[in-house]
């Protein structure tokens, strides 16, 4: 299937439904085949993402130039603190 401009100007409709874990979209064809296509949206459940994604996470300083789990989770040395 290719894009919108091949099938939707003619006729054709696409209609997207969601749910908790996947997106389901029902394709209706010029020709007035329909097809639908599932794909997951989520590879974990709800509520269980680990945001640091296992790295240690910073000390919440905004001040420095430092990420949220960096530098671990770049494979750096820890960052020097430049003085003023």
């Amino acid at each position: 299937m290719r894009g919108y401009a091949d099938f939707v100007p003619m006729g054709a409709a696409v209609t997207p439904m969601r749910s908790t874990d996947s997106i389901m979209w029902t394709v209706k064809f010029r020709n007035g085949s329909l097809k639908r296509f599932k794909f997951p949206t989520r590879t974990t459940q709800e509520g269980k993402a680990d945001p640091s994604g296992g790295f240690p996470a910073g000390d919440g300083n905004l001040a420095d130039a430092q990420l949220f789990t960096g530098p671990a989770s770049h494979g750096l040395p820890a960052l020097v603190a430049l003085k003023k």
